[in-house]
């Protein structure tokens, strides 16, 4: 074998071996390359809602804090 052959032949072996790897590899959810740290709220009701709670919740621990 001449050395090309040999260059050729490992990256082929090395590339195989990654393919291989992948299609093995157990994904469930699929890939996601990201993050989960964003602030969205699907529609303006669902906003208003979270932002009624929140203040509620806020009068009532003012209300506690007070007694």
């Amino acid at each position: 074998m001449k050395n090309n052959e040999k260059i050729l032949f490992g990256a082929a072996c090395f590339l195989g071996g990654v393919v291989a790897g992948f299609l093995i590899a157990p994904i469930k959810k699929g890939v996601y390359c990201g993050n989960n740290n964003g602030n969205y709220v699907g529609t303006k009701e669902e906003l208003a809602s979270i932002i009624d709670k929140n203040l509620e919740d806020k009068e009532i621990v003012q209300e506690v804090n007070e007694e």
